[in-house]
């Protein structure tokens, strides 16, 4: 497929960066028409775009940076050259909490909660029109082959051709990913009008839930999805390279994902248990959660790495993603107000 979109003199303009600067300009869209739905303004939604975005692009450029050393000659070809590596969408995700941090101060927005809680529907579409930006390259697609004639087709996979002209259709992990994105947004925006803002149960704060749904819901994907990929960023380190024999087989969008799950579910498990007391279905999240950890972690990626038994593997990865998911969005049911 041409790359190429505009072509004038030395100006050259790729598919993918019309496709992501679309994505990019509908999410910033989307923020605005939500925040400004519940607030005089929308100068705070504005100057928090353009601070993660510089902050985003520098964090998800050290990223990849560090853990693919090998891809550049040095930090200064990282930092300079756009032509050469890639990007880490954690770093994107990340500069959202120093940026809304930071309008907050400047007292554009009253809550840093209610603005992450506008962009949180718009981050997820923006990311889904990242990965179909892979259309017009060969990144972001899996080591599955697809032999059969009727799956070889979009959604479920894309053709690679290799430099003796042969032809391989493997899973097409970014077209799959942005579908199910899509479906994150709408079960955002949902979720965003019926419960966005509702009163909580003391001490949970009524604003930021749909942003940490959103992080528990996306890295539930990732999660699955970036185990698929063969070009996906491992965690190479190198200060501790100890932990690379641990580590190797695992990316940073995996790890990324856990940890926010984890982070959401101690958040709303500690709120709930001074609200409501301690109860069983505390206990059991817990053992959700970690249960589904163990599915996720041996189950599929460590199985599935050795065994490429890729249907039985990937089903155990998505129950466990599914469980993963479910924990601490029981806990935050469980914070909803009676009243509510």
């Amino acid at each position: 497929m041409n790359q190429i979109a505009v072509l004038t003199g030395e100006l050259t303009i790729s598919w993918n960066s019309v496709v992501i600067t679309l994505g990019l300009l509908c999410g910033l869209v989307l923020a605005l028409a939500l925040y400004r739905g519940r607030n005089q303004s929308g100068a705070a939604v504005w100057l928090c775009f353009v601070l993660s975005f510089v902050i985003g692009v520098f964090v998800s450029r050290l990223l990849h940076w560090y853990f693919n050393a090998s891809v550049y000659t040095g930090f200064k070809q990282a930092m300079t050259d756009w032509n050469v590596g890639s990007f880490c969408l954690p770093g994107m995700i990340i500069a959202f909490w120093p940026a809304a941090w930071l309008v907050t101060r400047t007292g554009l927005a009253r809550s840093r909660g209610q603005l992450l809680d506008a962009f949180a529907p718009g981050l997820a579409l923006a990311i889904g029109f990242i990965r179909l930006s892979a259309l017009f390259d060969v990144s972001c697609r899996s080591r599955i082959v697809f032999k059969s004639r009727f799956l070889q087709t979009l959604p479920f996979a894309s053709p690679t051709t290799d430099m003796a002209g042969n032809v391989t259709w493997r899973f097409a992990t970014f077209f799959v990913e942005f579908i199910l994105l899509m479906l994150l947004t709408i079960l955002l925006l949902d979720l965003y009008f019926r419960r966005g803002g509702k009163r909580m149960k003391e001490p949970c704060a009524s604003s930021g839930n749909i942003w940490r749904l959103f992080l528990v819901f996306y890295g539930a994907i990732e999660i699955i999805m970036d185990s698929t990929r063969y070009d996906s960023p491992l965690l190479h380190f190198r200060v501790i390279s100890y932990l690379n024999q641990y580590s190797a087989f695992i990316s940073l969008a995996q790890i990324f994902a856990a940890a926010c799950a984890l982070g959401v579910l101690i958040y709303y498990v500690s709120r709930s248990v001074k609200a409501n007391g301690f109860k069983l279905y505390h206990l059991l999240l817990w053992v959700l959660f970690i249960g589904s950890l163990v599915v996720i972690g041996y189950l599929g990626e460590y199985k599935v790495q050795r065994t490429a038994e890729y249907l039985r593997c990937y089903s155990l990865m998505a129950a466990g993603c599914l469980g993963m998911a479910l924990a601490p969005y029981w806990a935050y049911r469980s914070c909803l107000s009676r009243r509510y």
